[in-house]
């Protein structure tokens, strides 16, 4: 995958993102490889799983329950493990692919 800056829809992630909050570089580093992990995974660039998302309700929550699992096996911390979900939630929230605020459920 090329870099994760040169697709549309982490450029509109980060550029909504520092209107509010104006991210450090550093901080941006670990979001951009949670997302990375997160597509590898997947098996799509950033734009394609976006695509997917908003194009069929299924898809994205299929998506939502796989960051989850993946953040479980990330870490065996709970917060960090929230954290890192939350990181693909703000991704797929910003890009218009709404996501609920109640968890979505492993099976």
């Amino acid at each position: 995958m090329k870099d994760l800056r040169s697709y549309l829809t982490v450029s509109r992630w980060i550029d909504n993102v520092n209107r509010y909050y104006r991210l450090a570089e550093s901080e941006w580093k670990g979001r951009l490889e949670v997302l990375r992990t997160f597509c590898d995974r997947a098996g799509k660039d950033p734009d394609a799983v976006i695509a997917a998302a908003v194009g069929e309700k299924g898809v994205k929550v299929d998506f939502m329950r796989m960051s989850k699992q993946i953040a479980k096996e990330m870490t065996a911390d709970a917060r960090a493990a929230h954290d890192w979900d939350g990181v693909i939630r703000s991704f797929f929230i910003h890009n218009g692919a709404r996501v609920v605020v109640r968890p979505y459920d492993d099976d």
